[in-house]
């Protein structure tokens, strides 16, 4: 298969998808605003995933970014600021959980190839991943406490179910980065890996599992994922609650003076 054989081939998209002959590929690609999401972002990753879901012989997907500082810095706050609304927010709320439903709800393995630091959503998306190998130099930060916010995307329940309580909580509560090697110790991800090696180990772990049975793969995702989404509905409207509340305002306020 032609990795460049689909709509995504132009490097100025922000977001890049390449097939290959059994895997995936999707990179974030706004390096100059550290892959952070906007409306087009999510556009792109929906029209990828329905390309992906298209496809019998994509048994596997990589998620990674362009450049070598950060995976992804969460929304981007200029989109944000024009999000005024309690209603606009629910709306991208909803959005983008439902995106990364698809990934960590679907029915291929993703894995995360990080190439840098994750904050704030960047890390909500790295709990829509299954396997998640990062490099050394690596940065993880659950920046949402610190902006007067909670996770919106998500990714606050699924972390809970994935880590042990305690460091969940140290993650969401302190807002503070923690290295790859830390980040490794709580759990949150599985690997630290060379840089130089970090898209062909994730390649051939993609590949190793595209090689087994994917009935036996779909019905270890559908064991590992099986739980009741009970605090989704809570996550979201706590989350737009804290958008229309002064701390995250004068946050987004800051930031647009700055």
């Amino acid at each position: 298969m032609d990795p460049n054989n689909t709509p995504f081939n132009s490097p100025d998209l922000p977001v890049l998808l390449a097939l290959r002959e059994h895997v995936a590929v999707i990179t974030l690609n706004r390096p100059g605003v550290h892959n952070a999401i906007d409306d087009e972002s999510m556009t792109l990753l929906q029209r990828a995933l329905d390309m992906i879901e298209e496809r019998a012989e994509i048994r596997s997907v990589i998620l990674t970014a362009a450049g070598e500082r950060t995976f992804c810095a969460g929304g981007d706050i200029r989109y944000f600021a024009g999000l005024n609304s309690r209603e606009e927010c629910l709306e991208m709320s909803g959005r983008m959980q439902r995106i990364l439903n698809r990934f960590y709800r679907g029915d291929r393995p993703v894995i995360a190839a990080i190439n840098g630091q994750a904050l704030g959503g960047g890390c909500e998306i790295l709990t829509a991943t299954h396997i998640r190998l990062a490099v050394p130099e690596a940065r993880f930060a659950f920046r949402q406490a610190p902006n007067g916010i909670i996770t919106g995307w998500g990714g606050g329940e699924r972390l809970f179910a994935q880590i042990p309580r305690a460091a969940a909580f140290q993650l969401v509560l302190s807002g503070e980065a923690v290295d790859s090697n830390a980040a490794l110790a709580l759990g949150f991800i599985n690997q630290v890996v060379p840089r130089e090696s970090l898209m062909s180990r994730s390649l051939a772990l993609a590949e190793a599992i595209a090689a087994n049975s994917s009935g036996a793969v779909k019905a270890f995702l559908e064991m590992g994922t099986f739980h009741e989404p009970v605090g989704a509905r809570w996550e979201t409207d706590t989350f737009a609650d804290l958008w229309m509340e002064p701390d995250f305002r004068n946050f987004i306020a800051k930031f647009r003076r700055d």
